[in-house]
């Protein structure tokens, strides 16, 4: 008598189609000699949002010894388990095996349960393999990130939309020499806020950092700040005399 499997194929999309998958399968399975007993389709995403109500059917029925089969069959790992870690998802295939089914994998051999019921040393070399290469990957995603944007910002790569990132400064070179202007015509800070529509402590900082930058540098450091110094910037003794106002702060 033949020994029974059960065949688990799942499609992500209503458009795509099961009977390849299950074909793939019945087939295999004919070449092992296992006699197909129970076939668990659907049509649904692995997302965790969505219940799989075919899959959990199957985990029902393999805790029952009189389900007929003793074999679980998939077209690959990806198809059975929606855990993004390889480490999880073989957990779930050693949920499996604590059930005393044997799990069967058409794409990766290298994951099926073992005849013997020993643990599976193939496995257990992936497990160990596969997340240390996708924490090296991680980190090299990571590294070509940083350096894309350290660049970006340099302005020695452009962006694909075009744009500088980040949000658009409120602050344009045009709304810092109105505010110098009306300044220097006595107006308070509240008056040259409202007229360039900006908060109070916003265009004083402009009008501040723009006096103390060094001609043809706009915002360079003052003096202070290449001495190491943390007081009033020498530059800002000039802004103080045009703008009648001390530096922010």
């Amino acid at each position: 008598m033949s020994e029974g499997v059960a065949l688990y194929v799942r499609v992500s999309t209503a458009d795509q189609d099961l009977a390849g998958q299950q074909r793939d399968l019945q087939r295999y399975a004919e070449s092992k000699g296992w006699g197909v007993v129970a076939v668990y389709s659907e049509k649904t995403s692995a997302s965790g949002r969505v219940v799989r109500k075919a899959h959990e059917q199957l985990l029902v029925d393999a805790a029952d010894a009189r389900s007929g089969w003793r074999r679980v069959l998939v077209w690959a790992l990806d198809r059975w388990s929606r855990e993004p870690s390889f480490v999880k998802a073989v957990g779930s295939i050693e949920q499996l095996e604590e059930l005393g089914v044997r799990f069967h994998s058409y794409r990766e051999p290298s994951l099926d349960s073992s005849e013997d019921g020993r643990p599976s040393l193939e496995r257990d070399v992936l497990r160990a393999i596969l997340p240390a290469v996708a924490s090296f990957e991680s980190r090299r995603r990571a590294d070509r990130t940083i350096v894309a944007m350290r660049e970006i910002k340099e302005g020695r790569r452009p962006t694909r939309s075009g744009r500088r990132p980040g949000r658009p400064s409120v602050v344009t070179p045009q709304k810092v020499t109105a505010a110098i202007r009306l300044r220097k015509q006595e107006k308070s800070w509240a008056e040259v806020a409202q007229h360039v529509g900006l908060k109070v402590e916003t265009i004083r900082k402009a009008v501040w950092q723009a006096q103390r930058a060094p001609v043809g540098r706009p915002g360079a450091p003052g003096p202070s700040d290449a001495q190491g110094g943390r007081g009033i910037p020498r530059s800002w003794e000039k802004v103080g005399a045009s703008t009648g106002a001390p530096g922010p702060g």
